[in-house]
């Protein structure tokens, strides 16, 4: 008998933690992304997303020809939204609360900041961690959506 090294086992479970389940915020449509949208939720401009991707601002679309790179941060972007909405029920308000005020975890920073300042790696980090420490949880089912909403926590 071949055993698997439980931190194997971990890797595995987790290859897609880092990819939202749903999209409860509905900025896919069709499978498409609605970067316009995304860019709202996140109250990113058209000079912030310049900045955020290298290019000059005013290439900045959201049509069919938008420039690779800010295709890119936006869809890193609509994933990470997606990531927090799965664990506040899709309640819109709160996802955009959470973008916007300062998060003591964070160093009293607000995410919509990190984004702004190129940490974005690190926000996705930290919500991951987050979301693998509630999995872990005691009392977790191992689905944080499915705990909640069988009043476990």
């Amino acid at each position: 008998m071949y055993l698997v090294p439980q931190d194997a086992v971990s890797r595995r479970a987790s290859i897609a933690s880092h990819i939202a389940r749903r999209d409860p915020r509905g900025l896919y449509r069709e499978g498409i992304p609605d970067y316009k949208r995304i860019a709202d939720l996140v109250q990113l401009s058209k000079a912030d997303l310049g900045k955020l991707a290298g290019v000059a601002k005013s290439s900045v679309r959201f049509d069919a020809s938008i420039h690779v790179p800010v295709a890119e941060r936006l869809r890193e972007l609509a994933n990470r939204a997606n990531l927090v909405a799965e664990y506040f029920d899709g309640d819109v308000q709160k996802v955009g609360l959470w973008f916007e005020l300062q998060n003591p975890i964070l160093g009293n920073i607000s995410p919509r900041n990190m984004i702004l300042g190129g940490r974005y790696k690190r926000l996705l980090n930290f919500v991951l961690g987050a979301r693998e420490a509630e999995n872990g949880a005691p009392g977790s089912s191992g689905d944080p959506v499915t705990s909640r909403e069988s009043g476990q926590r």
